[in-house]
């Protein structure tokens, strides 16, 4: 692999890093506001907006397997 691959596959692994720290924090927050919610329905939009952000979080922990095994073997 070529100097400026590897490099490019190191940016997108801490780019990935970076968002999945992000959707940690949402869904941590979000995860709060549905405790905290008095009223059925905005209980239900805060569970639709968690299970939102948990289906995207877990898109992005297998592209940081993919992209962590890539760096492991090249």
């Amino acid at each position: 692999m070529s100097d400026d691959s590897r490099s490019e596959l190191e940016f997108k692994f801490y780019e990935t890093k970076g968002a999945l720290d992000l959707l940690f924090t949402l869904r941590e927050e979000f995860a709060q506001w549905v405790e905290d919610a008095q009223d059925d329905s905005k209980l239900e939009a805060l569970e639709n907006v968690l299970g939102h952000i948990q289906a995207i979080e877990n898109e992005y922990k297998q592209r940081f397997a993919a992209l962590e095994k890539q760096l492991a073997t090249d």
